[in-house]
């Protein structure tokens, strides 16, 4: 798999670039346009915007885990930091609020005015030494609610037990933007979020049962071995039991990719239906390097970047590993600000036309 990508990289430069020039990027945006059109008629029930209009661009969760300290049970969110938007001038965050009787905390987003931090929900309520680190410290989790540390050991044990906690992990927050506010803004979720999640999970299980074909809807090969030395610390995600490539997403985005996967082939077969079978081919190519673009920023190893211009979704391969990460950021592919499917397409796009204007074609 690794190996193929350079492959294919070389065969658009070296091969289709030469061959069609100008052409092959506008035709890239023109049938990237249109996945994006159909899969809006297929998933945007799962993505709705708000009720005043705001558009969510991101879905942050933290993995969980139950208390072991003794007499406790409750859930403690896997969280590595409190921060949402940390800049010079606009600073975000959230904090926990034990929930004894529940057993779990609720999460409460302050933000910092001139003369301190206070509730976002309710700004005259201030906000006296905030905390920012985090429940996570070296892999080991601390309660907020008995104050109890599980070990390293013992968070790996239960997330293993559950393949690595992706698809029960808490919807703690979520980012929209709005063409009335400057910046984005971060609420908590409603149980229409919540009811999305789970419709969006019932759909994929659905089609998941009724899908024919060679190869399976979702990734089912296994992903790199982790643990040990060297190569090994790179891909640690076996050791929370992230075992198959399907385990790395969440039910909503593998709904996501695997529509996309079906439009971008889809789309190569309509184009050689049209025109001749090395245009389909070359066009079909550059769309699904880019679905493998949108992968690399819709997985539950992406994390929310507080410290960006604007903040967004982190991508996966900051280097060359699958990182374990407690807390992760859910992009929408419909989303134009930040790990949508427009900037997974547009870069090869232009990458192709500044390839041609430079004389690499044909002619």
């Amino acid at each position: 798999l690794f190996r193929s990508i350079p492959v294919l990289l070389n065969k658009v430069v070296l091969e289709y670039v030469p061959k069609y020039g100008q052409r092959l990027a506008d035709e890239v945006r023109k049938w990237g346009e249109w996945i994006k059109r159909e899969a809006e008629k297929e998933l945007a029930e799962f993505y709705p915007n708000d009720a005043d209009g705001a558009t969510p661009i991101a879905y942050l969760w933290a993995r969980t885990i139950q208390c072991e300290g003794p007499g406790c049970g409750a859930e403690v969110p896997l969280i590595r930091s409190f921060w949402l938007s940390k800049k010079a001038n606009r600073s975000v965050a959230f904090q926990l609020v034990p929930n004894l009787e529940a057993k779990r905390v609720d999460f409460k987003i302050i933000v910092k005015q001139r003369d301190g931090w206070v509730d976002q929900a309710n700004p005259k309520s201030r906000i006296d030494n905030p905390k920012f680190d985090g429940t996570v410290k070296r892999g080991s989790a601390t309660c907020l609610c008995c104050g109890y540390t599980t070990p390293v050991a013992r968070v790996r044990e239960q997330l293993k037990a559950r393949r690595g906690g992706t698809n029960t992990a808490r919807l703690f927050c979520i980012v929209t933007t709005s063409p009335a506010t400057v910046g984005r803004i971060y609420r908590r979720p409603t149980d229409n979020d919540l009811n999305c999640v789970k419709r969006a999970s019932d759909e994929l299980a659905k089609r998941i049962k009724s899908h024919t074909g060679p190869l399976s809807l979702v990734p089912d090969e296994p992903t790199p071995m982790g643990g040990g030395s060297g190569a090994g610390r790179a891909f640690s995600q076996r050791n929370y039991g992230m075992n198959d490539f399907a385990d790395l997403f969440t039910a909503r985005q593998l709904l996501a990719l695997s529509t996309l996967t079906q439009l971008v082939q889809k789309a190569g077969n309509l184009i050689v239906t049209a025109k001749d079978k090395g245009a389909g081919s070359a066009v079909q190519t550059c769309l699904a390097l880019a679905l493998s673009r949108l992968a690399d920023r819709t997985c539950s190893l992406c994390t929310w970047r507080p410290q960006a211009d604007q903040e967004k979704v982190e991508h996966v391969f900051t280097r060359k590993a699958l990182p374990m990460t407690w807390d992760f950021a859910e992009g929408t592919f419909l989303s134009e600000r930040t790990a949508g499917w427009n900037d997974a397409y547009e870069p090869p796009a232009k990458l192709v036309e500044a390839l041609a204007t430079l004389g690499l074609h044909e002619g």
